[in-house]
């Protein structure tokens, strides 16, 4: 297996020698699905170049290979950060009637939350478009580094089982109300702590 930027760079140099035109943000996308697979990357050039492109765009891999526009994470990671746990319903219905892959979906906001924990922490990320690093630039100020590590471990979690159900919408509704509701969660346990922490010592009497 290799890094994305190898599998990039690799690719570039293949479609260099065949004449054809591919933009940089283009290669990105498929480097990365490749994951790692210098085979599998050649494989879905292949497969975009088979539907009659003259050029690899970033359209063009997204409609091939039905990869979710960068706009579409945007606009959930705005949800969730306007704790707008109502309107989790509408943006993944909508992605529904559009035909996504959940699975393919819920990869990419992992992916997408990942960068933004990375750029929160003063990091830096390779491989991301210059409109999503710059999005994402845009938004760190809107979450907690703590929270979004908590984000990624419940999508981590839930991951494995999101494979095998038959109610993956529903799945993925529910984890981006999670989201959506974290800090007033947090809010609740940090009351119920102190009013545990206030009530008479265990075994001092006052049944219920």
């Amino acid at each position: 297996r290799i890094g994305p930027h190898d599998v990039r760079e690799r690719l570039a140099a293949v479609l260099r020698a065949e004449g054809i035109d591919a933009e940089p943000d283009a290669l990105g996308m498929l480097a990365r699905a490749a994951d790692g697979s210098m085979r599998d990357a050649l494989s879905l050039t292949d497969q975009v170049l088979s539907l009659g492109a003259a050029a690899l765009t970033t359209q063009r891999v997204r409609d091939a290979l039905g990869l979710v526009h960068e706009d579409e994470y945007l606009a959930l990671l705005d949800v969730i950060a306007e704790h707008r746990a109502g309107d989790v319903f509408t943006s993944v219905g909508r992605l529904a009637d559009f035909g996504v892959d959940f699975g393919l979906l819920l990869s990419g906001l992992a992916d997408v939350l990942r960068a933004q924990l990375a750029i929160v922490l003063g990091g830096t990320v390779p491989d991301l478009s210059e409109h999503l690093r710059s999005e994402l630039d845009r938004r760190k100020a809107q979450f907690a580094s703590g929270d979004l590590l908590r984000m990624l471990t419940m999508l981590v979690e839930l991951e494995p089982h999101f494979r095998r159900s038959g109610q993956q919408q529903l799945l993925l509704e529910t984890l981006l109300v999670r989201f959506a509701l974290l800090d007033r969660t947090m809010q609740l346990e940090e009351v119920l702590r102190g009013l545990g922490g206030g009530g008479p010592p265990a075994g001092g009497g006052g049944g219920a």
